[in-house]
């Protein structure tokens, strides 16, 4: 063997050691590493997380806070200290525009319980409550209390297709409507929020529109109107 040979020997099993440190080095911390707990903090995530329980047709939806009622007994039950954080819904893509009206539909609500720094998941279909998922969450946002929340998922809906909505669907033709009401007082103004949001599936844009889930004022719209 002359020294060439020796020389590639050598650098051929460095690089086995190489891959073999770091293949275990991936695999402890794959396995140790706990899974984060899901941000809230953008419209995207509340969609993506409200299409995991979204509805189908034969189901008889609820109103919002019809929906809370039944998900908070459940979520108490879990944790006595449980806080609403979040609550979403997706429509069927193509619901038209009086089925919005109605703002029932199956639900998501996500509860946060500060003593034991964890949040759960709950969907709400017709009158049954079931844990979707829990997990570890330190909550930086304060949480604002339910008790101001007087803008049902209805009379939420009739504003954003009043406010721009309707013009939407008749653009944009076949549309999914997500929303989510926001407790987390993530922009530190005191406010209940629900977020609306229409995607349009013929021209890929959206419109959105961001409510106080007490008064009813409007407080943005994307684009404006």
């Amino acid at each position: 063997m002359n020294r060439l040979e020796w020389i590639l020997g050598i650098i051929l099993v460095v690089l086995l050691v190489v891959v073999a440190v770091l293949s275990l080095t991936f695999w402890f911390r794959n396995d140790r590493t706990a899974v984060p707990a899901p941000s809230f903090n953008s419209a995207t995530t509340i969609a993506q997380r409200a299409d995991d329980i979204a509805p189908t047709p034969e189901y008889d939806g609820r109103s919002a806070i019809i929906a809370y009622a039944a998900a908070q007994e459940t979520a108490l039950a879990w944790q006595p200290d449980a806080q609403i954080l979040t609550a979403q819904a997706t429509w069927p893509q193509g619901a038209t525009a009086q089925q919005l009206r109605e703002g029932e539909t199956s639900w998501g609500f996500t509860f946060y319980s500060p003593s034991a720094q964890k949040i759960a998941v709950f969907s709400v279909v017709e009158d049954n409550v079931a844990l979707v998922s829990e997990g570890d969450h330190q909550q930086t946002e304060p949480l604002l209390s339910a008790s101001g929340w007087n803008l049902d998922s209805d009379e939420a809906i009739k504003a954003f297709l009043a406010g721009g909505g309707n013009r939407f669907l008749n653009e944009g033709g076949v549309a999914t409507l997500t929303m989510a009401l926001m407790a987390s007082d993530i922009e530190e103004n005191g406010r209940l929020e629900w977020q609306i949001s229409l995607f349009s599936l013929q021209t890929g844009q959206a419109f959105t529109m961001r409510l106080d889930a007490t008064s009813g004022e409007i407080l943005s719209t994307n684009p404006e109107t």
